[in-house]
């Protein structure tokens, strides 16, 4: 074993034993169990909701073409082991003796649904029946809503093209409605064996030909990697939330709550290990100058501490991953019956990214300290005041920063939230450092009015106040961290779900007619159902950006999205809804009456490309029209309330022909109201949406457990900045008790002194840190979560009161021996 490495291990293992190295392992393995932790827990979180989206569609993908799907991607399928079904979907009228309906008709196979089951029921609105497949040939079920308004029952034969089907069921949910909460017609289900007897099918029929797959997770990737380049323009790929905005909306906003508090994890984590591993190069400054004196080279002091830091990285990241995976493990366990299907295995990526995550942190924070040992002097071994410290240190810091910064970018897979958190954190630190200064200078006024211990404490503070701002600083920082993953555990996470509050609408209603709208309002009222409003609804189709074709767009983005291959819902409105807030551009007044403005979802825009100021064609009915952006909003789809991606102002788009949209909530034993309203307006269609409701609170059910979970790492991470910040002054508090023990000071009064002290430094970090957690939930709240900012006099309170407890207990566990000792002692 080469000189070095010998040399290396042998003061590694005396430090080990001395203790030096302790707090820095612990502090590296927190960091990494953390990491591993939320990484794999997050990746095997992510799948599931994935998985469960896929349940609520039927399948994990489905492939959707206007044309019949070539059986070669059918046979690919099963080569990677997917199982397959096939189903056609159209629209076509269904009757009864003189009595018609169009209905929209999906014929599926025996294998449907590959995943989750039919809701069916054999009495209108009666106890619900889960069944996994759908009708047998010669069977068809019907939606609710089609039983009053062709006047039948069970068992009766209804007629469809050329045959007649006999009705064995009502279609109470199907798990492919999740393509489309806004449905043109109410849903029909029959066996695919009968759709060639129908004669509705023929060359050239508007059809939609659909191909569902499910399997395992590593066999839908390769499929999807094969298939993806082979689709043609009149055929799609869909995931289990494509088209469903309220489900897409709660996973990204579920993304995003983990993301933050994985970074902010990664964070403090950072801090504790730099504070350990400051400590650690402080230590060694006179034994490098020794070796120095004895010869040895920079590049020789160089490899010894690299040989440590590999060593001491590898051990603390092979221990950290382990934990991490056992620590997630644990709560996939407690949390089994939370899930619809089993979490699938997580795959070697964050494990990897755990691992990698250790040696970037470690390297990160520890190789300015390297850098300053490769510049000791031998002169300190007669000078020990001269710090190794040169100008090329701040670029080794500024290296290790930006190490970090890619890493919690890499961590979290969010440039903008990652940006945000930098910014609020680097602003803070700027206005707490100013704070920090101000408060001690303001301390120092206090001196003459105090006594005791009380005074002694604040003299300490005020003599050595490069040091205790510092340690004011990372206290502060570390709380306010903290203080930041408890809010987005209770106020965020809170607000996030009084959006979707127990009595939100779960149900849809549409195709109301213009001259209609007064009596639908009035059988609300008679039936004391609280409804959201009537919406007008016009069909409109996007053919101009800009004064560019959307046919003639080179723009990848623009061509390959959604929206610009069929009929948006536009709307008209003179107030915002509640639901929707303005992030950009401005809204229109009583002059915009009439005028071609419109108001744009931001979605939307970003994947249009467009902006304030941008132009927009239309065609509506026959006609084209010619608008320009006056706004961009934000919109709460889940809020399940009738929103839209494009509004009008009044006046704009009322002479094309429109119908309403409204929706409201009902109780599960007062849906045969809804027989009653289908009775009055036969014409209008009611869409029950509760099952993506519920989907819905299950992802949010889901995030508040795991970032539960988070704090707790954040929580570790956070005791052992608090302990590398103490055991990093512990060499000034030392000498303090020699002199101060010299002089007379008994072990009582040092101990009172002491207290005091970190009651001080607790209740100024405890004040700083509400500052900055004020600042990093303001941009936080309007740049990323999109709430209104609301001051948190909780923390003002309880905030100072937490910091001063936690402070005291780790200073009483990590010092209480100093009162105790003898000068003699102290001094050896």
């Amino acid at each position: 074993m080469p000189e070095h490495t010998m040399l290396a291990i042998r003061l590694l293992l005396r430090d080990w034993n001395a203790g030096e190295l302790k707090v820095l392992l612990l502090a590296l393995v927190i960091a990494v169990a953390s990491m591993t932790s939320i990484g794999v827990f997050t990746n095997r979180i992510e799948h599931s909701m994935t998985d469960q989206a896929g349940q609520f569609l039927g399948a994990d993908l489905l492939v959707k073409s206007s044309r019949v799907i070539d059986q070669s991607i059918i046979f690919k399928a099963n080569e990677f082991g997917l199982r397959s079904s096939e189903a056609i979907s159209f629209a076509s009228v269904i009757s009864v003796g003189d009595e018609f309906q169009l209905a929209h008709i999906k014929a599926v196979d025996k294998y449907y649904p590959l995943l989750s089951q039919v809701k069916i029921a054999h009495t209108l609105y009666g106890n619900d029946m889960l069944v996994s497949h759908g009708p047998a040939p010669g069977e068809v079920w019907l939606a609710p809503r089609l039983f009053s308004s062709l006047g039948i029952t069970l068992n009766q034969l209804v007629e469809i093209g050329q045959i007649k089907l006999k009705v064995t069921a009502v279609l109470k949910q199907d798990p492919g409605e999740n393509s489309s909460l806004i449905a043109v017609a109410p849903r029909v289900l029959m066996n695919i064996q009968d759709v060639i007897n129908t004669g509705i099918v023929q060359p050239g029929s508007r059809v939609n030909y659909l191909n569902s797959f499910a399997g395992k997770q590593e066999n839908r990737q390769r499929f999807e990697k094969w298939l993806t380049p082979k689709l043609t323009s009149t055929q799609s790929l869909i995931g289990g939330t494509e088209n469903s905005e309220a489900i897409s909306s709660a996973m990204q906003k579920a993304d995003q709550y983990l993301s933050l508090a994985s970074m902010l994890s990664v964070m403090l984590s950072g801090i504790a290990i730099a504070m350990a591993a400051n400590r650690y190069g402080q230590r060694h400054f006179d034994q490098v100058a020794l070796m120095r004196c004895m010869g040895a080279t920079q590049t020789s002091i160089m490899k010894i501490f690299a040989i440590q830091l590999i060593a001491l990285g590898s051990l603390a990241s092979l221990i950290g991953i382990l934990f991490g995976y056992l620590a997630q493990q644990g709560l996939v366990y407690i949390l089994s019956d939370l899930f619809v299907r089993e979490l699938p295995s997580p795959s070697l990526y964050p494990l990897i990214v755990g691992f990698l995550s250790g040696f970037i942190t470690l390297g990160g924070f520890s190789y300015p300290t390297i850098m300053r040992l490769r510049q000791v002097s031998p002169l300190r071994v007669l000078r020990n005041d001269i710090s190794p410290l040169n100008i090329s240190a701040w670029i080794v810091y500024g290296l290790a920063t930006l190490a970090v910064i890619l890493l919690m970018w890499w961590q979290s897979g969010h440039l903008v939230l990652t940006l945000l958190v930098l910014l609020g954190t680097l602003s803070c630190i700027i206005i707490l450092f100013v704070i920090t200064s101000i408060m001690t200078k303001i301390s120092s006024f206090l001196i003459p009015i105090l006594k005791g211990p009380w005074k002694t404490g604040l003299q300490q503070i005020i003599r050595y106040k490069r040091e205790n701002q510092l340690q004011i600083l990372v206290f502060g920082l570390s709380l306010l961290i903290l203080m930041t993953i408890y809010l987005i555990r209770t106020d965020l996470f809170d607000r996030w779900q009084a959006q979707l509050p127990d009595d939100a609408p779960n149900h849809f209603v549409i195709n109301i007619q213009s001259y209609e709208t007064d009596k639908v309002n009035s059988f609300f009222h008679e039936k004391s159902i609280n409804s959201e409003g009537l919406y007008p609804m016009v069909r409109g189709r996007i053919t101009h950006i800009n004064d560019i074709s959307i046919s003639d767009d080179s723009t990848d983005k623009r061509q390959l999205d959604e929206s610009l291959k069929r009929e948006l819902n536009l709307s008209w409105s003179n107030v915002l809804q509640k639901n929707n807030s303005l992030i950009k551009g401005k809204w229109w007044d009583e002059n915009d009456t009439g005028k071609q403005y419109i108001s744009i979802e931001k979605g939307l825009a970003r994947r249009l490309q467009v902006d304030i100021g941008d132009k927009l064609s239309f065609l509506i009915a026959d006609r084209s029209i010619d608008v320009t952006i006056r706004s961009i909003r934000s919109v709460q789809w889940e809020s399940f309330q009738p929103n839209f991606y494009i509004l009008f102002p009044p006046g704009s788009i009322e002479q094309f022909p429109a119908t309403y949209i409204s929706s409201f909530y009902i109780e599960k034993e007062r849906k045969n109201i809804l027989n009653q309203l289908v009775k009055e307006f036969p014409t209008l269609t009611v869409l029950e949406i509760d099952e993506i409701m519920q989907q819905v609170r299950s992802i949010m059910q889901q995030v508040s457990l795991a970032i539960e979970y988070v704090m707790l790492f954040v929580l570790m991470a956070g005791t052992m900045v608090l302990i590398a910040s103490m055991q990093s002054s512990m060499d000034h508090r030392n000498q303090n008790a020699i002199i101060m023990r010299t002089l007379g000071a008994s072990s009582s009064y040092l101990r009172r002194a002491l207290f005091s002290e970190f009651i001080l430094l607790g209740l100024f970090s405890g004040i700083l840190a509400i500052i900055g957690t004020e600042i990093i939930s303001l941009l936080l709240y309007e740049q990323i979560f999109e709430l209104d900012f609301q001051a948190h006099y909780i923390l003002w309170l309880a905030g100072p009161v937490i910091s001063i407890s936690l402070i005291l207990f780790i200073s009483w566990i990590y010092m209480r021996h100093i009162p105790r000792q003898s000068p003699l002692k102290i001094m050896r």
